[in-house]
Order: structure tokens, then sequence, then C-alpha cells
């Protein structure tokens, strides 16, 4: 009777009514996010953003003990997890696959999070250290777009969202080989910006400076850049504005104000100013 009562009242509701109801259904339409490097940092925390907000989650990082740790005490129908080593193109697709397979071919996010660091002066650091770097930074992205492709492509409004550095304005001396790695994200952001607008797929990148996670803290040494400018911001900051990008994507968004401020006079600044500017900061 009960159902009865509610067809015949929707039937009788006002068409600017039920368009405001359906338009309520689509908004609860459950979210589906690929996120890699999210065993700690920025990451996890922006694993606990969407996860707190309904969304299913694809997991991906080398240390599952760290994925495991997430998951407890959370609903695990909504969290898929992946031991994953992104430079591993086999292992990034198959890990893709089957994640966005088990949820009928859809991907509303990806998010590019994997990456790692080493600080030190280039002759001093190992050339297995340089080549990691590379590896997991701008390969692992490489293999998780394409990867990813063809399922971003079959959902609406889908966006891949790439964590770029401050790093990629001007090259840091003793971040030498990560700066080089976060230039390229930079430019396959924008290369890609523009080449999957015709597939209805959204590009963008966040640009965060030196943030408090243990990326820095697990350094054996420390820059004189890092010294100077310090890590103001933490993970949380990093995820507000991933989740900015996921609303309204922008094709390179600073993280904190007062860098946002730097990164849009590095626009209109002239390489020699940002030259003097980054040797000042490394000395």
């Amino acid at each position: 009777m009960i159902t009865i009562f509610a067809t015949i009242r929707t039937s009788l509701m006002p068409d600017t009514l039920k368009a405001q109801t359906s338009k309520t259904k689509k908004t609860i339409i459950m979210k589906i996010i690929f996120i890699t490097g999210a065993g700690m940092g920025i990451g996890r925390a922006t694993a606990q953003y969407f996860y707190a907000r309904g969304w299913t989650l694809g997991l991906a990082d080398l240390d599952s003990e760290a994925l495991a740790r997430f998951c407890d005490g959370k609903d695990t129908n909504r969290i898929s997890t992946y031991s994953l080593d992104v430079s591993d193109a086999k292992a990034v697709e198959k890990c893709i696959d089957e994640f966005c397979l088990n949820h009928d071919g859809q991907l509303d996010v990806l998010l590019n999070n994997a990456g790692i660091l080493k600080v030190g002066s280039f002759e001093d650091l190992s050339i297995e250290d340089h080549q990691r770097t590379f590896a997991v930074n701008v390969n692992g992205t490489v293999n998780c777009l394409h990867a990813a492709f063809t399922y971003l492509k079959r959902t609406p409004n889908s966006t891949a969202i790439n964590v770029s550095s401050a790093s990629s304005n001007y090259g840091v001396p003793e971040l030498s080989t990560y700066s080089a790695s976060k230039f390229a994200i930079k430019a396959l952001t924008e290369a890609l910006e523009l080449e999957w607008k015709e597939h209805g797929i959204n590009v963008c990148d966040v640009v965060p400076p030196f943030v408090n996670t243990h990326m820095l803290s697990s350094q054996d040494v420390t820059s004189k850049a890092l010294n100077k400018m310090g890590a103001q911001l933490v993970a949380s900051d990093v995820v507000r504005t991933i989740a900015k990008q996921v609303e309204s994507p922008k094709l390179h968004r600073p993280v904190g104000f007062q860098y946002a401020i730097l990164h849009y006079l590095s626009d209109i600044t002239p390489s020699f100013m940002q030259r003097w500017l980054m040797r000042y900061l490394s000395h």
C-alpha cells in the first residue's frame, strides 16, 4: 500500500520537483577512485578523505601492511588493496584492470601520488638512486595513466590527477633528479590535458612545496633549500587541494596560499631572477 501511494505521489509530482529529485539521486551514486602511494602520507590522507565521503577505493602501495592497517575498522566492501610497484607496467595494468572491471569498467578519479625522493648532492647519490627516482616518479605515472585510460574514457567527467611539486618551477640543487622528474610530470600533465579533452577526461596536477610527511622525515640528509624554506604544509593541506581538483579541475593547482602567490609570480618572473632566488635558497 505504501509503495502504491509513493508511486502515485511521484506521478503527481511537478516536473521541477521530479528534476530535483532525480538530481539528488545522481549525487549519491557511488564514486570510484584509484590511489597510488596510498600507504602513508598524502596518499593515505586522501584515501581517508574520500572513504569518509562514501567513495569506493582502489589503494596501491608497496607496503601491503600499511594498506591493511588503513582497512582496520572500515567497510572493506568499498576498499580494494594492491601490493604494487608502479614502475612495473604489467603489474600496474593487472591491478587497474582488476579493480575497474570489478566496478563495471568505471573509474572516476585516478590519483598518481606514488613517488620517492632521495636528497643529496648529485654525485653523492648512486646511479641506482637516480634511476629509481625516474622509474617510480615518471615511469610509474606513465604506467598508471596508460593502464587507466580505457576506464577513464568510459566514465563521464573522469579526472586524472598527478602529484607534482614546486620543484618543477626551477631545478632545486640537492634534489636534482627529483626536480627533473617533476618537470616531466608537469609536461606530461600539460600535454594530456590537451590530448585527452576529446575523450572527456580531465587531466590536472597539484603542486605542493615541501610537505611535512615521511618522505621528508626519512631522509638521511637535508637540503639547504629545505632548511631555509621549511616544511610548513601537512598532508591534509594537499588533500584539500586534491578535492578541489576533483570538484573543479584546473591544469595546475598550487597548494597553500603563500606558495600559490609564488607559483603565479613565477609565470611572469624572468628566468634570471628565478635562478637568483634558487641560488640564494640553496646556499
